[in-house]
């Protein structure tokens, strides 16, 4: 009996987990430490794929409300289907930008409903900023401007080209073009008043004056004309218009060559006979200086303004007749 039970306390103490070795403990551990890794990784896990796939007010409700979201979907046959909307909202694969908005080109310049005429341009590719343009209100009488100038209407003069201007009014601009020969010989005349004429001249015709050959001013003794009225009347007038009184002057090209400025009755008709000037004479020289360009003759103008004699050459019936006037002595300035 004593023996038996020494075999038993012998056996009990194989047996007992105190008598395990370390390196079976350490075994033992690590086996339920990944165990309780790996369980809780899937919780993590299940919980993300849930979040995502039915928002995160799926777990809110806890394990209560997944079983009965679960039973009520296997009762009803109902399928919850992801949120889309808020997962695109999250722009995983980056923002769909929206393209730059082209700008329009720009509108092309309208023709001026503007109630302006346009007779004439005095026109220089080097000195363009000095160019002047005869522009008239209607079937008005024309007048003078240069660039930067106000229009009637309420526009300004911003561009002087050969054969148009530009005009702005308002933050629009518009254009007027010089009317073609044609159209000028079939547009109506203001009582009074001569038809407007182009720029360029057609080809000498019969009635057509011939090009003069330039001639020594002295083979003839110029006419002496007393203008000292006229001239006391201009030099108290007040703008760059005030020849205008006077007589309306164009460019005159025959045959492609520059002649002269033709003259026609300006506002008040009789001061042009007074100085013994007809409508239609040319005036291709002053005081000695041939006039070979438009900008030449607006240089002999300005001048002239102080001058108390002009000697000019005109060209009528093509023929050139020398003229003289006598302006009288111009008031000193003070």
């Amino acid at each position: 009996m004593e023996n038996f039970l020494k075999n038993i306390k012998l056996a009990s103490e194989k047996h007992t987990w105190t008598a395990l070795p370390l390196d079976a403990w350490l075994r033992g551990v690590a086996v339920l430490v990944n165990a309780l890794l790996v369980v809780g990784l899937a919780r993590v896990l299940a919980g993300l794929t849930a979040t995502i796939l039915w928002g995160p007010s799926f777990l809110s409700g806890g394990a209560t409300g997944i079983m009965t979201q679960g039973v009520a979907a296997r009762d009803t046959g109902v399928v919850q289907r992801a949120d889309v909307a808020s997962i695109g909202a999250w722009h995983l694969f980056g923002r769909n930008e929206a393209p730059a908005p082209v700008a329009a080109p720009p509108m092309p310049v309208a023709v001026a409903p503007l109630n302006l005429r346009l007779v004439g341009v005095f026109f220089a590719e080097r000195r363009a900023d000095k160019a002047l343009a005869l522009i008239a209100e209607g079937t008005g009488v024309e007048r003078g401007y240069r660039i930067g100038e106000a229009l009637p209407g309420g526009a300004r003069l911003e561009q002087v080209q050969r054969d148009r201007v530009i005009v702005s009014r308002g933050n629009q601009q518009e254009v007027l073009n010089l009317p073609r020969l044609e159209e000028t010989q079939r547009a109506p005349t203001v009582e009074g008043l001569p038809p407007a004429e182009p720029i360029i001249e057609p080809p000498a015709e019969p009635a057509q004056p011939e090009i003069p050959q330039e001639q020594p001013s002295s083979s003839r003794e110029p006419q002496l004309i007393d203008a000292t009225a006229v001239a006391a009347r201009l030099r108290g007038a007040a703008g760059p218009q005030a020849l205008e009184d006077i007589a309306f002057a164009s460019p005159y090209v025959q045959e492609g060559r520059f002649l002269g400025f033709r003259l026609r009755p300006g506002r008040d008709r009789q001061l042009l006979q007074q100085i013994g000037l007809t409508s239609g004479d040319v005036i291709t020289e002053v005081n000695g200086h041939r006039l070979d360009g438009p900008m030449r003759g607006l240089a002999s103008l300005r001048e002239l303004q102080h001058a108390d004699q002009i000697k000019v050459r005109v060209l009528r019936n093509g023929a050139e007749i020398p003229l003289a006037f006598s302006l009288g002595r111009p008031a000193a300035v003070r």
